[in-house]
């Protein structure tokens, strides 16, 4: 079970940003400032998630 869920009646800040992505690129708005700002930030939780850690030689 996840732990971060949100409280019930409160969206989850995570599928609020994908959502709000998904919809300026569905409509045509993926050149805006908007979509700029979100991208960033889901990319750069995709990145602190699935980064593999680096081995030492």
């Amino acid at each position: 079970m996840d732990n971060r869920t949100s409280e019930p009646g409160r969206p989850d800040h995570d599928q609020s940003l994908l959502e709000g992505l998904f919809q300026l690129a569905i409509s045509g708005q993926s050149s805006g400032h908007d979509f700029a700002l979100i991208e960033r930030e889901v990319y750069a939780r995709l990145q602190d998630t699935y980064q593999s850690p680096t081995t030492a030689s």
